[in-house]
């Protein structure tokens, strides 16, 4: 059975509150008495309740996470980047998933006011922000992770350049021909920058984006949906440029299924470069940027936000620059 703060005190014949007061190193509680609470809490293997703590205490240790999906690889080393500035600066992460519900993120959103956090960090659904504005008028900093909000600080990658670096990689390569395959989930702002950053590129050789195969999502199984559009085209792109890596690994398993050769038959560029897109059965060549860069980066400003270091300062808005990690599944058209 768990030890309390009451049972401490009947042992040393203390009031709670004042049990409550040593162990949280009151300077109004004398040395001795200190001393003796401390020793009986070792003896009872008294572990204290952080989540009361937290509710009861005006300063908070806790920090709302709530990320998209934690099933996707992308967010592994966001959320663990995350986690060890948290734990470096005395704060606890409570993490959660929207699953790209508009309605689970804002009960997310009322359960970490609920508890009190310190800060939110978020990857946003996008589609309505009054919940988030809530924070701030409460005086609960946000930092969004993965999109750029005007009046929130933010850390994302430059969606723009990973598309057009996309664009003039494959024209290297010889292609003309070549498809976005995209979510095309509302409020995915994200892939329609990449999109527009791929035309560009095209655009300086006079090339037009030969086709958008529009999925409905962003996991394995669109990458597979997209494949059967690809499959079922007569005028096929002879390369694909995927909005994130789970597509590029759905597309890929699925023309293989049907026999068809990556690269030799198509050549399929991801994003994100998730922890095992190397490993792959067709190493995959990807945009790459660092998401352990982009989870700390986020920290440090979440952090600064709770301190007030920079209450005066205005949002910030970081953008990482994206670059190409060329594997086996692009090759020379």
């Amino acid at each position: 059975m768990r030890t309390t703060i009451k049972e401490i005190g009947q042992r040393l014949g203390l009031n709670p509150s004042t049990v409550s007061r040593a162990l949280a190193g009151k300077p109004d509680v004398s040395k001795p008495t200190r001393q003796r609470v401390i020793e009986m809490a070792k003896q009872l293997n008294y572990t204290p309740n952080l989540w009361a703590q937290n509710l009861v205490s005006t300063a908070s240790n806790w920090i709302g996470c709530l990320v998209f999906d934690l099933s996707n690889p992308f967010f592994v080393p966001l959320v663990r980047a995350i986690e060890d500035i948290a734990e470096q600066n005395g704060y606890i992460i409570f993490l959660g998933e929207s699953r790209r519900q508009l309605q689970t993120e804002r009960t997310m959103i009322d359960r970490f006011r609920q508890i009190k956090v310190a800060g939110v960090m978020i990857s946003p659904v996008l589609a309505e922000l009054s919940h988030l504005q809530v924070l701030l008028e409460e005086n609960v900093p946000v930092v969004i992770v993965g999109r750029s909000v005007p009046g929130f600080d933010s850390v994302n990658v430059n969606n723009f350049r990973s598309g057009y670096v996309v664009g003039q990689y494959l024209l290297s390569l010889g292609h003309r021909r070549i498809g976005y395959l995209y979510s095309g989930e509302p409020y995915n702002i994200p892939e329609g920058d990449r999109l527009n950053g791929l035309k560009a590129a095209l655009s300086e050789m006079q090339v037009e984006v030969a086709s958008e195969i529009v999925v409905g999502n962003n996991e394995i199984k669109g990458g597979e949906r997209g494949a059967q559009s690809w499959l079922g085209d007569p005028n096929r792109s002879s390369a694909i440029f995927c909005s994130n890596d789970m597509l590029a690994m759905g597309f890929i398993s699925q023309v293989t299924q049907f026999g068809l050769s990556v690269p030799e038959e198509v050549s399929v560029v991801g994003h994100d470069d998730v922890p095992f897109a190397g490993m792959f059965k067709i190493p995959l060549t990807t945009v790459t940027f660092s998401t352990d860069q982009m989870g700390r980066k986020a920290m440090e400003i979440l952090l600064a936000r709770i301190r007030a270091d920079d209450c005066c300062v205005s949002p910030q808005d970081i953008l990482l620059e994206p670059e190409i990690v060329v594997r086996s599944s692009c090759r020379s058209k």
